[in-house]
Order: structure tokens, then sequence, then C-alpha cells
């Protein structure tokens, strides 16, 4: 099956002028309406994530986006890598078929903590994808519970310990509030077919929400990068990815009881399963029963909430994260935990936190195809940490913190960090901070012990060193005006003793073999054209350079977002809700990639018919442009391999009752 395309360049320019006309067209009588579904421009959203107490936005000496439900209710996103994306300064890989693993990186690395109401999710053996991520993004199946995201940008390891040198992604769940039922159904191109439910309601002091939601696609399209690994085909062309067929479906659960003002407790749940074809690259589709994965996620956690009134609250929480998949092999692990934390207000002055983390992971199974790996293998790690958020006057906050990690394979681990805000005007705030980070070595980077005499065999090291390090970051949060907000930041990091494969001949081992630097800047402007337009403009950039046993340093080839780019435009009302995305890279290096820059633009049109029903269309790839967000190439596989989605749709309906 094959399309032939036009120049992708000009089409993207062409279908995001047509949507911009569309925009400026809506009904004059629909402006006079009363919009109850604005953007926020405002930094004055509290947030909790950066300081793990609630503090405005712009005064956490750090770089926070918070994405809001209704953004992602509204947006053009089928899945949390989508949402993710459309975040200035992230970017997240992924191979372009439906079910493919997903990896984000913040400040250029993928070593992100990835937590759900302030519990970690990371996985104690890394991921199949792997680098140094803990956590395929695909495996978190549904959207529908969410009720913002919080992303903290640059080093977070005094406050959360291991995993968090790239940053810190918290997803906060929603909590019900009124009595409603909510219907979803969609569907699209190549069979795709989304089914969602959700139901809340508070009563006495109780409360609930919870969500299900299954989907199913047939099939995928890409169009062609490299017509050499597609035999008669030309650039551009539209081709089925093979073995593309992907099924999802989720439940999650969240259960609230309020005791008093001062004191809840809180249980989640949270079930994912999915299974989808797993084509090794468009050069080489696989098999179509081999080449396919299955994953499963069950995750519970029961907290108990106190002194919410207070300007520190608290909390106890016990949790357990199970993942399953199947991906030429079977590989189970568990995560148990506890997490204590309390605080005190001291005077005008001070607000000391403390806490206690203690987390097991295990290994159960991990079978590769060929034979036994390793199983029931596991680390524990013991931490306590202590923060103090100290007013020194009107305009100057310095928030000084230290963790200690003790690990039950590599011992003790201090990070301390040190935060300066400072308060020039009403309108204006300038942040320092130093974070020294580290990240321990996962159960694969251990104990991994795969013999393969076709493809190579490889084998971990117990006796890994964690990858340490710092982070600096520095920024201004401006508000020009009541419409129109800039944040400005810039950063650099710095890791010794990172893990890497170490390949020699077939055969590969784990060792800490290089140090890596990061240095990058981001900027972000938002502006309210009126009460009904808004737009968002935001460029990033990032250098990576990376000094493998001390041959000197030189700059990494896959980086796949050297320079980002990020424009949206939105037009809001009481019935309306309309907004177009473009994402964009320059600088891919063409030894890596086929092309060094691309444009992608997505739609997403939303329209209430009435109070209780909305029916909504998003278009994908715009204008069918041919791009890659990782690069294929390595020793087996040439450059193109992994081309994205070419242009698709999807129309649904939303009924609430």
């Amino acid at each position: 099956m094959r399309r032939k395309r036009g120049t992708g360049t000009s089409k993207s320019w062409l279908c995001a002028m047509v949507t911009s006309a569309l925009l400026l067209q809506m009904p004059a009588a629909v402006l006079a309406e009363e919009t109850d579904n604005q953007e926020t421009f405002s930094l004055d959203a509290m947030v909790i994530t950066a300081n793990r107490v609630p503090t405005e936005a712009a005064k956490t000496a750090a770089n926070v986006t918070v994405v809001s439900q209704e953004q992602i209710e509204n947006g053009p996103y089928a899945n949390l890598g989508d949402v993710l994306r459309d975040v200035n300064g992230v970017a997240v890989t992924t191979k372009g078929f439906a079910g493919a693993g997903q990896t984000v990186y913040l400040n250029g690395d993928d070593r992100v903590l990835v937590m759900i109401d302030g519990r970690r999710l990371s996985r104690p053996q890394g991921t199949v994808n792997g680098g140094r991520a803990s956590i395929d993004l695909n495996s978190i199946v549904s959207l529908d519970n969410i009720e913002r995201i919080e992303i903290v940008k640059g080093g977070a390891s005094a406050l959360y310990g291991s995993d968090a040198v790239g940053g810190v992604i918290n997803i906060i769940t929603r909590k019900g509030t009124e009595a409603k039922t909510t219907v979803d159904f969609s569907a699209g191109s190549w069979g795709i077919r989304n089914y969602g439910l959700s139901t809340q309601g508070s009563e006495n002091g109780f409360s609930w929400y919870i969500t299900a939601n299954k989907k199913e696609q047939d099939y995928a399209e890409y169009n062609v990068l490299n017509p050499a690994l597609t035999a008669g085909s030309s650039k551009g062309d539209s081709q089925r990815w093979p073995f593309s067929r992907y099924e999802g479906e989720g439940f999650t659960m969240r259960l609230d009881k309020e005791l008093d003002a001062n004191r809840s407790v809180t249980f989640n749940f949270e079930h994912w399963n999915d299974e989808g074809g797993w084509p090794i690259s468009v050069e080489y589709p696989g098999d179509e029963l081999l080449d396919r994965s299955t994953s499963l996620a069950n995750n519970w956690a029961l907290t108990y909430d106190f002194n919410k009134q207070q300007a520190v609250p608290g909390f106890a929480r016990i949790y357990a994260n199970y993942a399953k998949q199947d991906f030429y092999g079977t590989y189970k692990s568990r995560g148990q935990g506890f997490a204590y934390q309390t605080g005190w207000q001291l005077g005008d002055k001070h607000k000391v936190i403390a806490g206690v983390d203690w987390e097991k992971g295990e290994v159960l199974d991990n079978v590769y195809y060929s034979g036994e790996n390793y199983k029931n293998k596991s680390v524990t790690n013991t931490a306590v940490y202590l923060q103090d958020i100290f007013t020194v006057t009107d305009k100057w906050t310095v928030t000084p913190g230290i963790r200690y990690d003790h690990h039950s394979k590599f011992g003790g681990q201090t990070t301390p960090k040190v935060n300066v805000n400072y308060g020039a005007d009403a309108t204006t705030d300038i942040y320092l901070s130093y974070n020294k980070v580290f990240k321990a070595p996962t159960l694969d980077d251990l104990y991994y012990n795969m013999y393969d005499p076709v493809w190579g065999s490889s084998y971990g090291d117990p006796n890994l060193k964690p990858e340490t390090g710092h982070v600096i970051s520095a920024g201004v949060n401006k508000r020009l005006s009541d419409d129109t907000t800039v944040t400005v930041n810039y950063f650099t990091s710095e890791l010794t003793d990172a893990i890497k494969w170490d390949k020699v001949g077939k055969d590969s081992w784990v060792r800490n073999i290089a140090k890596q630097k990061k240095r990058g800047l981001e900027l972000d402007l938002k502006h309210k054209l009126s009460e009904r337009y808004y737009t968002e403009l935001g460029y990033s950039y990032v250098n990576i350079k990376e000094n493998r046993k001390n041959t000197g340093y030189l700059v990494d080839p896959k980086n796949s977002q050297p320079n980002g780019y990020r424009v949206k435009a939105g037009y809001t009302d009481a019935k309306w809700d309309v907004n177009v995305n473009g994402q964009s890279a320059s600088g891919l290096d063409q030894e890596y990639f086929v092309n060094s820059n691309y444009w992608v633009w997505n739609l997403a049109a939303n329209y209430k018919m009435t109070p209780d029903a909305t029916v909504y269309f998003n278009v994908y790839n715009l204008g069918d442009k041919a791009y890659e967000l990782c690069s294929s190439k390595s020793e087996y596989n040439r450059i193109g391999g992994y081309p994205m989605a070419s242009r698709h749709f999807v129309m649904g309906v939303k009924y609430s009752f």
C-alpha cells in the first residue's frame, strides 16, 4: 500500500495557514458568549513537586511547567507522550507505531523520575528501550484520571533521590466532586476505536473517581524517510507499518475519605494492559508472532494526609507497583515502598520539611527467549531528607536541603541542594539553584546475564558505582502584563561514572565508562491576544557531550532535539475550543537522522453542543510530514528505520449525565 506525497514543508505551512484562518473565522455571535474555559497565563499557580509543599510557581526557584486538565482534554493528545511532547524543552522519543516504547528527556537527560501523586513509578530493572530511563511512558495507557501534570526540569535528587537527574514529572490525579458519569467514544483512521467511561461523586466526606477505557487500532501508516529501506518506494510515500495492530485498556480508581478538616485517607489503584506489534524497524519488519509486545501494570497506594490546613502539610504512604512485559522473553518486576513527610512553620521565616523514604525493587523474572537471564534479585534503598524554605527578606528566599540515601548494593549517597529566589518586584522573580544528583544502577545493570551466540551476549556488573554529578540552573519569571508572561532558564550539568554498554566484538558489558556534560537554554512566551485568542511560543537548546574512557568530549550525534521549537495558537469560548500546535527540531546530525530538521502540526477542535455533550475532532501530522523522533542507526540498522505516523484523524463525542 503506497501513495505519493508532495513536499512536506509546503503542505505543513499550508495546513497551518488554513487552520489559523479557521481560528479567525469563528462566528461573531459566538464571540459574544461568556467563556468558561480560559487558558491560564498566570505564574501564581500553586505547585507541589518542586519544593514538596504548595508554592507559587514563580517562586519555586526551578524551571516548572504545569499542564492542566483542560489542556489535556482540549488538546490533540492520544497518550501521555503526546501531552509531554507538546511542552517546550521536553523531548519524547518513540519509533512511530502505536504501542512503541516512549522515553522522556528533560534537559536532554532520560534519567527522569515519573510519579503519580508523589509516588515513584520507576521500574527496578529499567526499560527495554535502553538508555538510563526507568519507565516507558507508553505503559501509562489512560489520561482520563489526570487533574494536572507538574514538570520540574533540573536536578532534584536532594528531594527525590535516584532517577531525578534530568527532573521530575508528577502526575496528579483527579478527586471526585460532583455526582457525574461521562462516556466517551471516538473513531478514526486505521481502524482507531477508543472507548472511555468515568464516574465520580462525593457523599458524607467520602468521594470517588473511577475510570475505564479501551483503545484499539488495526494498523498504522508512516511516510518513507529512507527509500533504500523500503523496496519500490520514494521519499514521502505512505506505507503500512507491518504487524502494527494495537490494543490497550486501563482502569483507575481513587477513593478519598475526609476524616476532619486536617486529615484524610486516599486509596489509589491503576491497572494498565496493552498489546501490540513491535516491528524491529521498517528495514527488518520481523515476525507477526515473535515481534509482539504485551505489558501489564497493577499499582496501588494508601496515603494518610495530616495537617492539611497548616503551612507545611504532612503525609504517610505505603505503595506497591507490579509490572510484567513480554517481548522476546518475559520480564516481571515489583516495587514496594513507604514514605513519610512532616514539617513545621518556625516563625514567619522558616518552613522546615523532613521525610523518610524506603523502597524495595525486585526483579521476579527476567527470561530472554534463548533462555533464563536472571530472577529473584532485589535492592533496597532507605533515605532521609531535610529542607528549609527560609524567607530572608520580602525579596529573598533561600532553600537549602540535603538527602542521604543508603542503597543495599553501593552504600551511602549524600545529595545537597541550595536554591535562591529573588523577587525583584511584583512581576519579576530571578532564581539560581545548585543540585547534586545521582542515578543508582538498575537491576539489569547489576545482574543482566544473557547469552546469545548469534546477536551477541550481554552481562551486567554487580560492582557498578552510581552515576553522580551536579546540575546548576538559573532563570527569570517575568509577567510583562496581565496577558503576557515570559520565562527564561539556563542550565548546565556534569555527570561522572556514566553507565554504558561497552561492546567488544559481539558481546556487551555494562560499565562506568563515561563522563557527560549538558548545557541548555529555554525561552517561553505566553500571550492572550484577547478574551478569546491566545498564543504560546517556545524555544529550547540542548548541547550534550560525552567523554568515554577519557578520550575527549564529543557531541552526542543521537540528540533528537538540539534546537526545539513549540508554537501554539488557540481560540476558546463557551462553545468552542480550537487550537493548533507546531513542534519542531533542528540541528539533527544527518549521519544519524535523515533530515536535519522538521516541523509537525496538530489540530484539536472541540464543540460543546450542550452543557453535557461535546464533540471533538483531532488531526495529527496535518502536513503529512515524513519525520523521526529517534535515530535507528546501529551496526545492524541504517538511518530512517523509525519513521513517525503519517497524517491521521480521530473524531469523537463525550457525554455526561
